[in-house]
């Protein structure tokens, strides 16, 4: 892991949550689409620098996407 906490966004990161984005869009309603959802809204929260649950060292409770 790195020793650096800070998530670097990059424009080709960015443009990879817009696609993402897109294609939750297109999905059927359901759970998958809820899980993507829920990826949507994680990392969007992340990439604004709100601090992730648990210092991010272990995935966030409640979260529908960790459901496996």
């Amino acid at each position: 892991m790195a020793k650096s906490k800070t998530i670097r966004v990059t424009p080709n990161v960015q443009k990879c949550l817009e696609e993402l984005k897109a294609v939750v869009k297109s999905l059927p309603a359901g759970e998958k689409k809820k899980r993507a959802e829920g990826v949507i809204i994680y990392l969007s929260q992340t990439f604004k620098g709100k601090p992730q649950p648990g210092q991010g060292r272990s995935c966030p409770g409640g979260r529908v996407f960790i459901r496996e």
